[in-house]
């Protein structure tokens, strides 16, 4: 059996995590794969928060004007210039399509496309290509979860199966199965033309099993450095904030750890072969395990001498998080270049809302010895969250202008509401959850739930936003130091 896999993710700095683990999976069950990496025919990919432009502060306060504007002429112009310069536009439909079809003369049995829900236009015209030629399509990525994600795309001619959740258990048999024609809808996660959304396959539990991501298909040559992304974990050791969507997506359910010994193997496996020190650690949050985050900084020295590193943390109250100053300096000498948390607000009424489990004393205390500790420190910022007021986004300009020293980057977000969140569920419930907002359907393209907030027609509210935007400004504008350089655009 043939299999091509079509990579219709967003990563232009480095390969793409769970392709690897497909491919390394389908090889290990003997069956031969191709990957179609648009990158590699020009199409750009989404780099992460790159330095603030000059007039960066001019466009993300125009960006922000148009999203919270009231006029629907407005947002409609909105709407269409993002279609305009987001990838997956009608440029990179054509060349993805020549470069698929191209793929399918190679005597093709089945194609995999993993996509974020956006790229459905992209998706639609591979499908018809394949339909034509007789060829499964199986689809799936990480809100391939939603039943109404799921139930829009299995309308897609030519679309055989959407699959939701980990797929690495089954897909040999269940491809094996599909292409010769059998009943592939009792595999669980599996979801037919004709039939309701199936529910997402149960997690994986044991990772330890699974085969070391196979990347040898990407291209390389076209990344600026050479970067491999590792997972230790699947989902979140917290997982309880109630805005967020990383953890009910596809890997992203219930915490699961591998062990120590399986991550430090594929740490040396990638480094030997992909000549490499660079790694960016994909985990939702690294120190979830804290036996398996202890163990990486006392034993990655001694795997890979000159490792560099990035990845995200989750700074809670609690009394061990692994965070603390004598944790920080050997991460730093473990090779840990750039760190990520979610600050969110500085707001306590509102990091309460937001079941954040985090508390502001704690959070600058970690900032202030991570930066001392020679660690790029990166936090995310979200503003126009249910029941925020304009004393909630100055208290957060405050603790910024006050850190601004010890911040290498910040990422202002502004609120999605995202089915199937816990703020989703208890809101429908209760409407004191969404103070201000007004529900409307769901967005399936870009797996939302369309709302209004009557904070954004205050101008007080608008006042504080620009001003948190100008603090924000001036950390982006300055340059990275260090081995965080490394990592400009990744995280």
């Amino acid at each position: 059996m043939r299999a091509l896999i079509i990579d219709l993710n967003n990563f232009s700095r480095y390969p793409t995590l769970p392709i690897g683990l497909i491919v390394a999976t389908l090889r290990k069950a003997g069956i031969e794969v191709d990957v179609l990496s648009p990158l590699a025919r020009g199409v750009k990919g989404y780099p992460r928060h790159p330095r603030d432009r000059p007039w960066g502060l001019i466009e993300n306060r125009l960006r922000y004007w148009s999203a919270v504007s009231p006029s629907a002429v407005v947002r409609r112009a909105r709407r269409l210039a993002a279609r305009a310069m987001n990838p997956g536009g009608s440029a990179d439909r054509s060349v993805v399509l020549r470069y698929a079809i191209e793929m399918l003369e190679r005597q093709l049995d089945v194609v995999l496309i993993s996509a974020y829900t956006m790229y459905e236009d992209i998706c639609r015209a591979i499908a018809g290509e394949c339909r034509a030629r007789r060829v499964p399509v199986v689809v799936g990525g990480n809100y391939f979860v939603l039943p109404e994600v799921v139930e829009r795309w299995l309308r897609i001619d030519g679309v055989s199966v959407v699959y939701g959740g980990e797929p690495e258990r089954d897909l040999g048999a269940l491809l094996e199965d599909l292409v010769n024609g059998r009943d592939v809808s009792r595999y669980p996660g599996v979801s037919v033309p004709g039939r309701h959304a199936a529910p997402p396959a149960p997690p994986l539990q044991d990772l330890d099993s699974l085969p070391f991501p196979d990347y040898t298909d990407f291209p390389w040559s076209l990344y600026p450095n050479r970067i491999v992304p590792i997972m230790a974990g699947r989902g979140c050791g917290w997982g309880r904030c109630r805005f967020c969507s990383d953890v009910i997506t596809s890997a992203g359910r219930t915490f699961r750890s591998r062990s120590l010994e399986n991550v430090l193997g594929e740490l040396r496996y990638q480094r030997e072969r992909h000549d490499t020190s660079l790694f960016v650690f994909l985990d939702l949050k690294l120190n979830s395990d804290l036996n398996l985050w202890r163990g990486l900084l006392e034993r990655l020295p001694g795997v890979v001498p000159d490792a560099s590193w990035t990845a995200s943390v989750h700074v809670d109250s609690g009394k061990d998080n692994g965070l603390f100053r004598q944790d920080l300096i050997q991460a730093r000498r473990a090779g840990l270049a750039r760190v990520t948390s979610g600050l969110e607000t500085a707001s306590a009424r509102l990091l309460q809302r937001m079941a954040k489990g985090s508390s502001l004393a704690r959070t600058s205390e970690f900032i202030r010895d991570a930066a001392e500790a020679g660690i790029g420190v990166r936090l995310t910022t979200i503003t126009g969250y249910p029941g925020e007021e304009p004393g909630d986004i100055e208290e957060t300009t405050r603790f910024l202008s006050q850190h601004s020293r010890w911040i290498d980057r910040v990422v202002l977000n502004m609120f999605q509401l995202k089915p199937g969140t816990d703020l989703d569920r208890r809101s429908k419930l209760r409407d004191s959850y969404l103070p201000g907002v007004r529900r409307g359907p769901i967005d399936t393209t870009n797996a939302v739930i369309q709302f209004s907030n009557t904070a954004h027609d205050s101008r007080a509210y608008r006042r504080a936003v620009y001003k948190l935007m100008e603090v924000v400004h001036q950390i982006n504008r300055r340059p990275l130091s260090g081995d965080a350089r490394e990592f400009a655009g990744v995280m």
